[in-house]
This record gives C-alpha cells, structure tokens and sequence, in this order.
C-alpha cells in the first residue's frame, strides 16, 4: 500500500472490484496473476475499527482502523469515500504496540480536530474484519500495480456479511493500466466497480445490515481548480451514487432505482455542462452507454410515479371498485415485468464492463489532455453559467402558452442550471454570492418540480391512452381537476423570483 511516513499521509489511488466467492478460483487461475513478476504473499489481516458509541468519526468522514498484520499492529487514519473520492482518498499509517489506537501518532492527520477530551474517552471498537489476503505485483512497463484478493467477513457482534473482493492499487507509474488491467480481468470473470470501502460496509452492518440508498453528496469545485479537476470531480459524484445504490436496485427497492436514475441525470448532466472541453470519439460512446441504463431504468420508475401520484390515492378513495382492483392486479404485473428488466440490466456484464468503461474515462480519457481541460475553472464556469441562464429565461417566457414539448424543454434547462449551480457552489465564494445562489436555487428547484409534476400528468395520460400503464376505469379521475392550472401558476411564479436574482457568480 502507499502509506504515510512518520504520521504524514499519502493519496491512495486504488480500484475495488466485487466479485461471487465461487468465482475465486477462476480469479486464481487467472493468465494475468501467473504472469506475475513475483510469488504472491498470503496473509491474515485481522482489523479493528474504533469509533465513538455515537459515531462522531463517521459523521465527520474519518475511519481510524488498528491491524494485526501477523508481524505487527499498524494503525491507520482514512477519510471516507466522498461523493469526488471514488478512486482516491487520503491515508495515513502508523506502526503501532497493540492492537489498541496510539492517538499520539493521529497529529497533522484528519483525525487530530475531532480528538477532543470526550472523544478521546468514548472510542471503543465498533466491529471487526478478518480476511485473507493473497497479493500480486504485477510490471507493465513502468508501472506497478498490487493486486490483493480478500477473502473473509465483517463481524459487528453476531452479524456478520461477507467479504469478496480485489483491489488494483497503483505502486507507480501510469493509472490508465489501472483500468486496463481491471478490463481484461472482467473479460472473463464477473467483477463489479464497488464504491464502498470495508469501513463503511462495517457500518451499515451495524445499521442493521442494510445494502442502503445513497443520495447525492456534495461536489466541491474550488476556484483554484482546473477545467479537468471540476469534471473529475463531478463525474465521479456521479458515478458512485450510480453504483452504491446498484445492490439495492437489485433487491427491487423503489427509492434506490430512483437514486440511481438521479446519479446518472446527474453524471449526464455534468457531461453537457463540460462538453466544449469532452467532445470527441469517446464521448459519443460514453453518452450512448448511459444513455441505455436510463432506457432501461425508465419504465420502472414511470410506473412507481403512476402508483404513487394516480393508483395508490384510487385505492384510498375507491377500496370497494371491483373494476379498479382487477386494474391494479394489471398493473402489478406490468410493473414486475419494468423491475425484472431493470434489475436485470443492473445485473447483466454490459452494466459492469459499462461502468468500468465511463470511470477509465472519467479518469483517464484523451479530453484530459487537451490545453482547454488545463484552464483555471472559474472563467469556464462563468461562460457556461451565463450560457444556461440565458436559456432559462428565454424558454421561460410566455410560460403559460409553451406546449407540453416546451415545457418539458424548460424543465431540462432549468435542471440543468439547478446542477450546474450546485456543482459550482464553492467556486465562488462570499457572502452575496451564497445569497443569490441560495435565492436562485430555491427558485429552481420549486420550477423543476412543478413543470415535473406537470410532465408527469402528460406521461401518464399518454400512457393511460396508449394502455402501457394500466388500463383504470373510464369514470375514475386520474388526477385533481385543478392540479394542471394549480401547477403552471406555481411554475410561473417560480420562474418570475427567479429571473430578478442576480447571477450568484458576478459582481
């Protein structure tokens, strides 16, 4: 591993992949780890990992670990995955006398601020891992990579969830063998992109176990950033929300489909907002692969949306309609069949080798060579701001007259401009601008809502005429007869408070 020396931290630049237990021999057996320069070295690692009974280092993103590695105890501090750390995140290590935390050695590390008396007091172990690792060097060129395959669990008192994993961690060189590697490995074992480091699994076991749903989390673009250094980091905001929620997708949960379907608007988002500085070959590729798991998500999602707005509120009014509960068995079916075909593209190689595919390029494609993707961010971001402000207002106007197609083109811009505002919040600082950003993002985001609700009316009654959604009773209404005219007011005056805030990155 790439470790601190004497307390100081170093950047980790690694991949996770997941795979079935019962295809660890083919993993094994793999040409790639025959091929390596040296013998593997297998260990037992058994790890404890301390927290405060109330979690205050979790909360503020910092794991502390204590190792017994067979030959000693090595501590080590680590911040968690951020919604911009997929593929990289700071560590520290330390060796250490016992198997209990040295605090001592946690000086200019992210844990020292949170070491307060109380803290200091309050760490117990929270749980533990115990594995089996078997670790390769592998030499491409002038790169090295380890690739360390662990086998084992997580226990947090009498739960317990196993462990299958391989991680591809740069020693030196080139990051795109990296991916290059982990390519030709998932060509013939199944292996997924995980996200989730062993510490945060160790806590959602403690929660209860659960796989999860991972919302959005904050994209931190700093002035002092390159063009490159804010995509990367809104790409892979995106992406790891796309890939935490994949488990969950596939125990059928509603709330992470649409968390997933949220990660990729987002990633697509931030794509269009970058594509001066994206365009080419690779980007085209990279936008059709998305562009399918959103096909594949949105039938799905259109008929959760048509049960919570339309069939659930019948039910309630209606429990006696014999005609309505023979629509609903109807329905039911219909949506079994859009949740098998998305957990199944969730599931499917084209899903994995897909995923591996946008993070090599978020990472390491040919646009971030290019002289535009090297410029200080801030003037890119002023220009591109403008450009779908601009949009906003001038689709905006006449609001009420714009056709169903018109509207749903202003509701594309208007969240367009809601991502691209979040995105670049702390690209310019102070305290008007935080005003203005704040009055101009409660303002969209209300005018995304109600031009949604909005196209959701039309979406159904398109599908309600065309029979995909489910066929309800002519003499049901499927929607307040008010609620179209309640909605484009609520649009309108959204709209309006947002056209007189002044641009949050201006003077």
């Amino acid at each position: 591993m790439i470790a601190g020396k004497s307390g100081h931290g170093a950047k980790e630049i690694e991949l996770k992949l997941e795979f079935d237990p019962a295809d660890a021999p083919r993993i094994l057996a793999h040409p790639i780890l025959e091929a390596s320069h040296a013998a593997p070295e297998t260990r037992e690692l058994i790890s404890i990992y301390y927290d405060t009974g109330d979690d205050v280092l979790r909360r503020a993103g910092v794991f502390l670990r204590v190792r017994s590695t067979g030959d000693g105890y090595v501590q080590t501090i680590k911040t968690a995955r951020s919604a911009a750390e997929v593929f990289e995140r700071d560590e520290w290590e330390q060796a250490v006398p016992s198997h209990e935390p040295d605090l001592s050695a946690a000086e200019d590390t992210a844990l020292a601020p949170l070491l307060s008396a109380e803290v200091r007091s309050a760490l117990q172990p929270r749980f533990h891992t115990r594995f089996v690792r078997k670790t390769y060097r592998i030499r491409r060129d002038a790169t090295e990579i380890e690739l360390a395959i662990d086998q084992g669990e997580i226990t947090a008192g009498v739960k317990a969830t196993p462990i299958s994993e391989l991680e591809l961690e740069l020693e030196s060189g080139d990051k795109r063998a990296l991916f290059l590697l982990a390519r030709e490995l998932a060509e013939t074992v199944p292996l997924s992109l995980a996200v989730k480091s062993k510490a945060e699994r160790g806590f959602e076991l403690i929660d209860g176990g659960d796989y999860g749903v991972e919302k959005a989390g904050d994209v931190l673009i700093t002035p002092d950033m390159t063009v490159a250094e804010a995509f990367r980091m809104v790409g892979r905001s995106g992406l790891r929300q796309i890939i935490a929620n994949a488990s969950a997708v596939h125990d059928g949960r509603p709330e992470a489909l649409h968390q997933m379907r949220i990660g990729l608007r987002r990633l697509r988002a931030g794509i269009a907002l970058f594509a001066d500085v994206l365009a080419g070959e690779e980007l085209d590729a990279i936008k059709d692969k998305l562009r399918w798991i959103t096909q594949e998500l949105g039938p799905a999602r259109d008929l959760d949306v048509f049960a919570a707005d339309v069939l659930e509120p019948l039910r309630a009014a209606h429990p006696d309609d014999t005609e309505l509960a023979v629509a609903y068995r109807d329905f039911v079916e219909r949506r079994a069949a859009a949740y098998t075909r998305a957990i199944g593209a969730v599931s499917s190689d084209r899903f994995r080798k897909t995923l591996l595919d946008v993070a090599a390029w978020i990472e390491t494609g040919a646009w971030g060579a290019e002289e535009q993707a090297q410029t200080p961010v801030v003037a890119y971001a002023t220009r591109a701001l403008t450009r779908l402000r601009r949009k906003v207002k001038k689709r905006g106007r006449n609001l009420r007259e714009l056709s169903v197609g018109a509207r749903h083109k202003l509701r594309i811009a208007a969240k367009r401009l809601r991502y691209a505002t979040e995105f670049f919040a702390a690209t310019f600082p102070g305290k008007k601008s935080a005003k203005r950003r704040e009055e101009s993002l409660e303002a969209l985001r209300t005018l995304q809502d109600s031009l949604g609700v909005l196209n959701d009316i039309a979406t159904r009654e398109a599908m309600l005429a065309a029979g995909e959604g489910v066929l309800l009773p002519p003499s049901l209404p499927t929607a307040a007869p008010d609620e179209e005219e309640k909605r484009l007011k609520e649009s309108k005056r959204a709209y309006a408070r947002f056209a007189k805030v002044k641009a949050f990155w201006k003077d």
